[in-house]
């Protein structure tokens, strides 16, 4: 009989810890709205780093905007759901004078209970689903078409971008930037792969796909890297050459 209520008892510990564990890593109380919170006016300061390559893809060259993200009004989509209107303004990394912003483009984010969609010329992202835990992780490109950068770039690193899995690090961490301290932040790590990078081996190929971005509670984006670009081989007498872009975005002020 002691056997039995001994082994009862155990099971019963187990079965409890094993909830316990469960819950505490499948529920989580954080809203998306909290790391992208969005209404009319409000708006992110950036220093904007465009990355290039120039002289038929010999050499790369950096640059560099200040840029202001703006929620810009509110709208409904085609399935009737309340989306915001985000408009970017660039002027010169040297200027001062708010007169010279202009419109660079227009990109629109719609939140939901589950997830956080943005659509920027035609492509959808899904950048935040929840749960929000270190480890999670979803296909944030699942909307997008097959190779989708193809008319803009001579490169195959987008085909298969529609898989790449989106995953969520450093949740709650803080983060430093410009020494402004952000102390509750997520970051969603796209993708990070390569291929003869350095390149070692200039007969071969070569490629890089690394896409991060950082979100703080209560502010949004404050900082993105987008390196992508791939290598072709010199081919018939034809030097060999680099194709893609890079973009990073890194907070300034906000309001």
């Amino acid at each position: 009989m002691k056997k039995i209520l001994g082994y009862t008892l155990t099971l019963f510990c187990v079965v409890l810890l094993y909830s316990c564990n469960k819950k505490d890593t499948s529920l989580n109380s954080v809203q998306l709205i909290e790391y992208m919170p969005l209404q009319t006016g409000k708006y992110i300061h950036y220093r904007l780093d465009s990355m290039r390559f120039i002289d038929f893809g010999q050499r790369d060259t950096v640059v560099s905007y200040d840029a202001k993200d703006v929620v810009d009004g509110e709208l409904t989509d085609n399935l009737g759901r309340q989306t915001f209107r985000i408009v970017r303004y660039l002027r010169d990394i040297s200027s001062t004078n708010e007169e010279d912003y202009s419109v660079k483009l227009t990109y629109f984010i719609t939140p939901t209970r589950e997830s956080v969609e943005l659509q920027e010329e035609n492509l959808k992202f899904q950048k935040l689903r929840l749960p929000v835990n270190n480890g999670f992780n979803w296909h944030g490109n699942s909307f997008l078409p097959a190779a989708p950068y193809f008319e803009i770039y001579q490169f195959s690193n987008d085909e298969d971008i529609s898989t790449w899995d989106y995953t969520y690090t450093n949740v709650n961490e803080p983060v430093t930037i410009n020494d402004n301290t952000y102390d509750s932040t997520v970051t969603v790590l796209q993708v990070a792969d390569s291929s003869n990078v350095p390149i070692e081996f200039p007969d071969g190929l070569a490629y890089r796909n690394y896409w991060t971005e950082t979100y703080a509670k209560n502010i949004g984006l404050i900082y993105k890297e987008v390196v992508m670009w791939e290598y072709q081989p010199p081919n018939s007498g034809n030097p060999g050459f680099r194709s893609g872009f890079g973009i990073k975005l890194t907070i300034i002020d906000h309001n």
